[in-house]
């Protein structure tokens, strides 16, 4: 009994500990930074004017972009950032409002639920999903802009599909390089 009033009043007599220092997260403000710039970027060449011949094969960067960090930064990116993200690309693309913003948040939805499985398939096997992705964006957003009275032809909808899905090996390197070399992730 003795030994345990001893104890309990040798915890009481230690000096108070002093507060954890607070320090600065480096890497998560870096991978903001890179996110927020590969972002605009993508926001700007969507918007970059083209020929209407030539507008048909822009491929849906800003979609690309998305599921990239998606599918590299499952916990850093969500539904609620790519709603958002649409929710800009609407606004600078002066469409209706929400129609990105469903179909980005539609898609980082699907890519959040099945990332794990997504990560291992080969580049090819990634390319043919981000023409399914694309694919869905594409219709999702087609859709919301149907009911005000403009609807693209489905063959259009394909070609940009699948000029996106070609173009995500190059965006996939880039990307990967960008995170090498600022040491991300």
């Amino acid at each position: 009994m003795c030994c345990w009033f001893l104890i309990g009043t040798a915890r009481w007599n230690l000096p108070p500990k002093p507060p954890p220092a607070i320090e600065p997260c480096p890497a998560r403000f870096l991978f903001i930074v890179v996110l927020v710039v590969s972002l605009m970027l993508a926001l700007l060449v969507s918007i970059y004017p083209l020929s209407p011949a030539h507008s048909v094969y822009r491929p849906e960067l800003l979609c690309l972009v998305v599921v990239y960090w998606v599918l590299n930064g499952p916990h850093q990116l969500g539904v609620g950032v790519a709603w958002c993200v649409g929710l800009i690309q609407d606004v600078v693309e002066d469409g209706v409002w929400g129609g990105h913003a469903l179909a980005l948040a539609l898609v980082a939805y699907i890519g959040l639920m099945s990332y794990r499985r997504l990560r291992t398939y080969s580049m090819t096997q990634q390319a043919f999903w981000i023409f399914v992705f694309v694919g869905i964006h594409q219709l999702f957003v087609n859709w919301i802009q149907g009911l005000n009275g403009y609807a693209a032809p489905a063959r259009y909808l394909v070609i940009s599909a699948a000029v996106s899905a070609a173009c995500w090996p190059l965006l996939v390197l880039v990307l990967r390089e960008v995170q090498r070399r600022y040491r991300i992730f």
